[in-house]
């Protein structure tokens, strides 16, 4: 297990570079195979969840760049982002915005991971024009104040003399039974790396959010998934955000827990991949029906003016 551990972190960083926009104080990074470049159609975001930082999303970096523009950004506070002065799902929805403006890419398919999913859901409906798809991954539009599982991971927080405990806690909370233990190793080194003042404003942040009414108004094309094992986010908030988001559809992975893009990559990879080709599809099919309605609304004018020509 080591040896595939250390296997996919040197594939993950000979595929990848950090990279960020922003000046010293404000300063966002993420991750790419590549230098962001404008006017790349297929262009996805992936944004990590509580705790955790762009590393997280080491098997979809290397699994979806070929034939894709992806990055991975690190949330403020996170990875080698600096933090800002009050998370919260607006503060880091400010952060997406900075990262896409600056870079001047748009619109571009948006995949979040449990609290990224709220800021994916969040910068659909401030910034539609920014965002062409989404894939929510083990995520909800609002945390149920009776779910205390935020509260008992914030409360197993890596203190030196907690360290076995907080280990214990966040595999048992995080991931299914059958997770390989490669994938527990890269989860906790990331949550461990985390300040754990951060891990706090992440849990409050989470804890404060109401997205239901920006779900309910959103229009942009949506994908949820959900383990069937997931206790953070139980099948349950997925199908209310499911009910909530208009056309969204919700496909569930057996045998997966909370951390599905790191417990079941491949089938998290494939169904990314299939939605961005769907959605494009759909996109270049109604771009089709725009041009043949406009070419046949031309014809008539021309029609019209050719007959009043013959009648003067």
């Amino acid at each position: 297990m080591l040896r595939k551990l250390t296997r996919l972190r040197a594939l993950y960083e000979a595929n990848s570079r950090r990279r960020h926009v922003g000046e010293k104080g404000s300063k966002i990074s993420f991750l790419a195979a590549r230098s962001p470049r404008r006017g790349v159609a297929r262009t996805i975001l992936l944004i990590h969840g509580a705790g955790m930082s762009a590393r997280s999303w080491a098997l979809q970096l290397r699994g979806l760049s070929p034939g894709h523009q992806v990055l991975a950004m690190d949330l403020p506070g996170h990875g080698a982002s600096d933090p800002t002065a009050e998370a919260s799902i607006e503060s880091y929805t400010d952060a997406a915005c900075a990262l896409l403006t600056t870079l001047g890419i748009g619109p571009v398919f948006v995949a979040g991971h449990s609290l990224g999913g709220s800021v994916a859901l969040a910068l659909a409906a401030r910034r539609p024009d920014l965002v062409k798809g989404l894939v929510l991954i083990s995520s909800c539009a609002r945390t149920p104040q009776s779910n205390g599982t935020f509260k008992a991971l914030l409360g197993s927080l890596p203190a030196p003399f907690r360290k076995m405990l907080f280990s214990s806690t966040a595999r048992s909370f995080l991931f299914a039974l059958g997770a390989t233990n490669s994938a527990v190793q890269l989860a906790l080194k990331d949550l461990r790396n985390c300040r754990p003042e951060t891990i706090r404003k992440d849990m409050a942040a989470a804890e404060a959010m109401n997205l239901e009414g920006a779900a309910q108004n959103l229009r942009t094309p949506t994908l949820i998934l959900c383990g069937n094992s997931d206790i953070v986010t139980p099948l349950r908030l997925s199908e209310k955000l499911t009910s909530l988001i208009p056309g969204a559809r919700l496909h569930v992975v057996d045998q997966a827990g909370h951390m599905l893009p790191l417990e079941a990559p491949e089938r998290v990879n494939q169904e990314i991949l299939e939605f961005v080709a769907s959605v494009e599809e759909d996109n270049a099919r109604q771009s089709g029906s725009v041009v043949r309605a406009a070419k046949r609304h031309i014809a008539r004018l021309l029609a019209d003016r050719a007959r009043r020509l013959c009648r003067s």
